[in-house]
C-alpha cells in the first residue's frame, strides 16, 4: 500500500510550504495529489518521483530540462 503524506509532510520533505502546495494545487504545475472527503493528501512515491523532476537545471542561465507533469500536457 502507497503512503499518502499530509500536504505538511509533503512540505517538509520537499522545503516548500504548505502555502506553495496549496497554491499549486489551485493554478497547477504540483505534484499529483488525492483528495480523500475534505483532506488532501500527496503519494510519498509520486511525490518523490515529481520532486526528483520538477526544476532539473544543470546552470543558471538555463532553461528547465523537465516540464513539470501539469505543463507537459498543456
Amino acid at each position: 500500500m502507497v503512503r499518502l503524506l499530509t500536504e505538511k509532510q509533503a512540505a517538509e520533505i520537499c522545503g516548500y510550504s504548505v502555502y506553495w502546495f496549496q497554491r499549486k494545487r489551485w493554478a497547477g504545475g504540483g505534484p499529483p495529489y488525492r483528495k480523500i472527503g475534505h483532506s488532501v493528501r500527496y503519494p510519498e512515491d509520486e511525490l518523490s518521483k515529481w520532486f526528483e523532476s520538477y526544476g532539473l537545471r544543470t546552470s543558471t542561465t538555463q532553461e528547465v530540462l523537465n516540464i513539470p507533469h501539469e505543463s507537459a500536457a498543456a
